[in-house]
């Protein structure tokens, strides 16, 4: 067998079973201040307690909301105690992205602690990636329900019991995102993504307390601030779906995203107010790479 081969088999080994496997078709991750071979990658490396992490977008290599995002990586880090240097991080994804140019994709950044360099980790990889095909941004995508809830939501922990049911449910329904609702019957949040409803000519969202606030999710607060669009920021009970008019999901990969079904609800249509929402997003993606381009050839031109 021919020794890339090799590798690979020892490779894929290492990574079974994984909730999030790196993308072995990139070249490289970063560790702990290293930029290393795709090959030395193991499923090891992920196996810390207390994790807290990032999904972050890629797109034409810039790194997409990077500052939100790491904001909200800092107080993830606050609330666990952790002590993040968060210049360690910008040189970490800077460096992959240089040594691992990418079009369209999302990296995981993870920080937990760790009897290794000085006593935490941070890991940096790139891992497979799933966007909206066109008929499901066209015509939404079937959701289903779960009943759970996350004890500390604000926070970006991992939480591996909710994940492991919630991946259960996709494979078994096939459907693209699993949205919980909390004991007391109440939508909060999906799996891995926001989700607002339209009703009563409104859009209504769980409150901040109440979910993660995802990156998107805030982005198109701030596009329904511009074009005053009314938000009622609470939990749609789950009764009161048959009365909603629409819905869609916001999140690192989906964008924002009609939804056309959820269990065994069915929207007859897809909104106005979410394609002039998604088309206003994608406006804001596009000047984040902008601002990145310029700002890295700025740096470099300086040198």
């Amino acid at each position: 067998m021919p020794k890339t081969k090799i590798a690979c088999a020892i490779f894929a080994g290492n990574i079974y079973g994984m909730n999030f496997p790196p993308d072995t078709e990139q070249n490289y991750f970063f560790y702990n201040g290293k930029i290393l071979p795709i090959e030395n990658f193991s499923a090891k490396l992920t196996e810390g307690e207390n994790i807290i992490y990032e999904v972050i977008r890629v797109k034409n290599s810039a790194p997409i909301f990077l500052d939100d995002h790491l904001n909200r990586f800092s107080h993830s880090a606050k609330m666990m105690n952790y002590n993040v240097n968060l210049n360690e991080i910008k040189f970490g994804i800077y460096e992959l992205l240089k040594a691992n140019p990418v079009d369209q994709k999302n990296f995981r950044l993870m920080y937990y602690s760790s009897t290794e360099n000085n006593g935490y980790t941070l890991l940096i990889y790139f891992i497979p990636s799933r966007y909206p095909t066109a008929d499901e941004a066209n015509n939404g995508v079937y959701l289903e329900t779960l009943h759970a809830e996350r004890h500390n939501p604000t926070v970006k922990f991992e939480n591996k019991k909710i994940r492991a049911i919630a991946n259960e449910i996709l494979a078994k329904h096939q459907c693209y995102e699993v949205l919980l609702v909390d004991h007391d019957g109440f939508i909060t949040e999906g799996s891995r993504s926001n989700v607002f409803f339209i009703k009563n000519n409104a859009l209504v969202t769980a409150p901040d307390s109440k979910v993660l606030g995802g990156i998107t999710r805030q982005k198109v607060i701030e596009i329904c601030s511009k074009l005053n669009i009314n938000i009622d920021f609470r939990c749609l009970h789950i009764d009161e779906l048959v009365n909603a008019t629409g819905c869609f999901i916001t999140g690192t990969s989906p964008g924002v995203l009609p939804v056309k079904r959820i269990d065994n609800r069915y929207f007859s249509s897809i909104p106005d107010i979410v394609r002039e929402l998604s088309a206003q997003y994608e406006g804001l993606v596009e000047q984040c790479i902008h601002n990145w381009k310029n700002k890295n050839e700025s740096s470099s031109n300086s040198k």
